[in-house]
């Protein structure tokens, strides 16, 4: 690993060798020697690739980059997804001399876009943002009509003056884009741009976008979508072809952000859309590709994709089972002066393909077993694993209520606390928000003991469960088969489901999964890892499929828990106990909410009272009474392991 003493596993274990021990301490200053490094090492060398550190949650990336980013004799410029860590970043700052600015934002500086002169406004440059118009076009182009450029520059506007001239600038990944963000400056990306630089349309959009642009483009051979695809597939009208490529390809950029605010139809991507379609149209329809390309029959055959890189530097997947194409426009960061990623799970296929290198290194802070040493024993994380099944909950189809539910009371009542729970979006709302098919099963009385409920997708760079001192991950993210095939074949690999691996076996074909991954275990240690972050934590994890390092820490594994589901007939004994009288097993089994037969019912509440939440009496025949029963866990009997 680049930078590390080869006697060490890694930067924390240098860093501990040298301080004498393993602390926290020691493991925030490998970080910050590790960000250093990887600046520095780019600053001395032009010729040096761009660094990801790989650091998991907890290290304090967020804030070595800035203290690094000020520390600097050279700009920067700090790159992160979500406004609230834009925001730790600008408070940061606030302890350092040099100056700093925040790239401003339609949402947070133009009025006309905050709905301050009515909605009608609001929705219509949310309108134009959509298609693909860039805010700092659709001031000056629309600056007679634009209500916050009646008098002066609009705020978005004037705020930039500051970003020119500032030592540091803190904006999101989108921003990379702009030539004026990024170059001469070092970059620093606070976790994965992600899909920043990607513009995905559908079939009809597809359609739309592009005979509204041949319609309106005189100079274009062909008028419509329909005749965008003969011109493709016909072996005869290659003149037509070189007309269209010859038109498009003269320009440093295909995109053209006139094409969103002349047409309500229009799109600023539609012209790069047209000439991929021109590129790929061959094998489309067509028996026989172009020359002119070397189309990989792979990917084609197979996964049912084509990829083609156009003159600008953008790439297209043209989906065939949907009739849809993803652009994507990586930023030109070869001006920059160094450029540097903060991952806690890196993959380096998509990190390079997303900021549009060659290359890409990354530097590991914490080894695996220096992992385990510093969140278990340092931070004092315990890892309970529930399940050894994958529990694919991204659809909700798969769901498992009562086992859920049983799982979230069992740990309420064993720690005391309300944990918070993570989850996908559909789960959380099919557990949450639908109403159950099945007789009491009982949402708010779930709800009632649980902090909070975030989903995967909503997780990225968050701190909403900081300090949270138990928690629970309920089922594992999965984007689909084509989602995951798209983002392969955008780094130029073939995804392809292998039909005998299933569940924790699940394989694309591809070493080492990366992409698999990126999308399932890795969300799931982001996940875990969000509790707690500088305190201890207990958090158990409802899935099977985790990261190996990560498993390799787990206190306890599924053989220690017990989830036992209970039937309609033993969760309506368990109701009428709690809303009526104590009775015997055959005034119970009379009652209007159980519906088994009095020998079940006793059975029942025997069972109820080995868990220690039914007493009775020595009458005969027994009274049974609840006995705790409120804080029984409904929908499952579960048995945790001890901790202790």
């Amino acid at each position: 690993m680049a930078g590390v003493d080869p006697d060490d596993c890694c930067r924390g274990a240098h860093a501990a060798a040298q301080r004498g021990e393993f602390t926290q301490a020691t493991v925030w200053d490998a970080c910050r020697t590790g960000i250093r490094d990887a600046i520095e090492s780019q600053l001395d060398d032009e010729q040096a690739s761009p660094v990801i550190i790989d650091g998991l949650p907890t290290i304090g990336k967020t804030q070595h980059a800035t203290d690094i980013a000020f520390g600097l004799d050279v700009p920067a410029a700090i790159l992160t997804h979500r406004y609230e860590t834009r925001d730790e970043h600008l408070n940061l700052a606030a302890e350092h001399q040099k100056t700093v600015a925040e790239i401003p934002t339609l949402d947070r500086d133009c009025p006309t876009r905050r709905g301050d002169h009515g909605s009608g406004w609001a929705e219509r440059i949310n309108d134009y943002r959509s298609r693909g118009a860039s805010p700092t076009y659709l001031h000056y182009y629309l600056q007679d009509a634009l209500p916050c450029m009646q008098d002066g520059d609009c705020p978005y506007l004037a705020r930039w003056d500051a970003v020119e001239g500032a030592d540091v600038v803190i904006g999101g990944p989108a921003h990379a884009a702009l030539d004026r963000v990024v170059d001469d400056r070092v970059v620093i990306f606070d976790e994965d741009p992600g899909t920043a630089f990607r513009t995905e349309f559908d079939a009809n959009q597809l359609s739309t976008a592009i005979s509204t642009f041949l319609r309106r483009n005189d100079d274009l051979p062909v008028d419509n979508h329909f005749g965008l695809i003969g011109a493709a597939t016909n072996e005869s009208m290659d003149a037509i072809r070189d007309a269209i490529r010859d038109e498009l390809s003269d320009n440093i950029s295909i995109a053209s952000p006139r094409e969103a605010v002349d047409d309500d139809d229009g799109h600023a991507e539609a012209p790069t859309a047209v000439l991929a379609m021109l590129e790929l149209g061959g094998p489309i329809i067509g028996d026989t590709a172009p020359a002119e390309y070397d189309w990989d029959d792979q990917l084609r055959e197979e996964a049912g994709l084509d990829y083609v890189e156009l003159p600008d530097g953008s790439q297209v997947v043209y989906d065939h089972a949907e009739s849809r194409i993803i652009i994507r426009r990586p930023p030109d960061l070869t001006d920059s002066r160094a450029v540097v990623g903060l991952d806690g799970t890196p993959v380096e296929e998509l990190w390079r393909g997303r900021l549009g290198v060659d290359d890409i290194e990354s530097w590991r802070i914490l080894c695996d077993d220096c992992r385990a040493r510093y969140l278990r024993d340092v931070i004092g994380y315990t890892f309970v694993q529930t399940t050894s099944h994958v529990k694919p909950y991204s659809s909700g189809e798969y769901v498992n209520r009562r086992a859920d539910f049983g799982l979230i009371e069992a740990v309420e009542n064993r720690h005391e606390t309300a944990p918070g729970v993570i989850t996908t979006k559909s789960a959380a709302e099919r557990l949450f928000e639908e109403s159950p098919s099945e007789p009491f099963i009982d949402i708010q009385r779930v709800t009632n003991r649980i902090a909070d409920v975030k989903h995967y997708g909503a997780l990225r760079s968050s701190n909403d469960f900081t300090g949270t001192e138990v928690g629970i991950v309920l089922g594992s993210p999965h984007p689909g088969d084509r989602p995951l095939q798209i983002t392969a074949a955008l780094e130029g690999y073939t995804a392809v489901r292998d039909d005998e691996g299933k569940g924790t076996d699940l394989d694309y074909g591809i070493p080492d999964r990366p992409f698999l991954r990126h999308y399932r275990e890795h969300k799931i240690a982001q996940a875990v890892l969000r509790f707690g972050r500088t305190t201890a934590a207990t958090v158990y994890i409802h899935t099977g499929v985790l990261p190996e390092w990560l498993a390799e820490m787990v206190t306890a594994g599924p053989e220690t828990v017990m989830i036992d589901e209970r039937s309609e007939g033993q969760r309506g004994v368990i109701r009428a106990l709690l809303d009526e009288a104590p009775g015997t097993a055959a005034e119970i089994a009379k009652r209007e909410r159980v519906s088994i037969g009095e020998k079940q019912t006793r059975d029942w509440l025997k069972r109820l009272r080995s868990e220690g939440y039914v007493s009775r009496d020595d009458s005969q025949p027994y009274t049974w009474a609840a006995d705790g029963l409120a804080d029984a866990p409904h929908t499952a009997r579960v048995r945790l392991p001890d901790l202790e």
